[in-house]
C-alpha cells in the first residue's frame, strides 16, 4: 500500500503543514519591521485560536460517539474554544501568547495522558509532536513581543 494513502501519513502531512503558520508568524515577528509585526502578531494570535479549537473539536467528534455520552468528555470538547476565546479578550499580546502557550501545553498533555476514547493509537504521539512544534512557536513569539517593550 502507498504511504501517502495512509490516513496517519495523511494526518501527519496536514498537521506538519498546520504548523507553517505559526512558524512563519512567528519567525516574522523578529523581522523588526513594524508594518509587519502587527499583522504577523495578529495571525499567530487568531490562527492559536482557531487551532485551540480545532482541537476541542477533535475531542467533541469523538466525544459524540461514546453512548452514552460522558459529560466529562463534553466538557474536555468545550473548554479549549472558550479557553481560545478568553486568550483573544487578553488585551497585551504577551498576556495572549503566554495564556495560549499554557492553553496548548495542556492540552497537548491531556491528549497524550488521557486520549479521548476512539482516537487511534498512533494519534497521540503525532499530537505530541505537533504540540511540541507549537509550543515551540509560541516561545519564539513571546520572545519577540517581549523584545518590544
Amino acid at each position: 500500500m502507498n504511504p501517502l494513502r495512509q490516513p496517519h501519513s495523511i494526518a501527519a502531512r496536514l498537521g506538519y503543514t498546520g504548523v507553517l503558520p505559526f512558524l512563519f508568524s512567528a519567525v516574522n515577528l523578529h523581522t523588526g519591521w513594524p508594518l509587519f509585526n502587527g499583522f504577523a502578531l495578529q495571525i499567530f494570535v487568531l490562527y492559536s485560536a482557531i487551532i485551540l479549537s480545532f482541537l476541542g473539536g477533535i475531542r467533541w467528534g469523538l466525544g459524540i460517539l461514546q453512548q452514552p455520552l460522558r459529560t466529562v468528555s463534553m466538557l474536555l470538547a468545550v473548554l479549549p474554544s472558550l479557553i481560545a476565546l478568553a486568550c483573544l479578550l487578553l488585551s497585551q499580546p504577551f498576556w495572549q501568547i503566554a495564556a495560549l502557550l499554557l492553553a496548548f501545553s495542556l492540552q497537548g498533555l491531556l491528549d497524550w495522558r488521557y486520549p479521548p476514547a476512539g482516537m487511534p493509537a498512533w494519534m497521540a504521539g503525532l499530537r505530541l509532536r505537533l504540540t511540541g512544534l507549537v509550543v515551540l512557536c509560541h516561545g519564539i513569539a513571546l520572545l519577540a513581543v517581549v523584545q518590544w517593550t
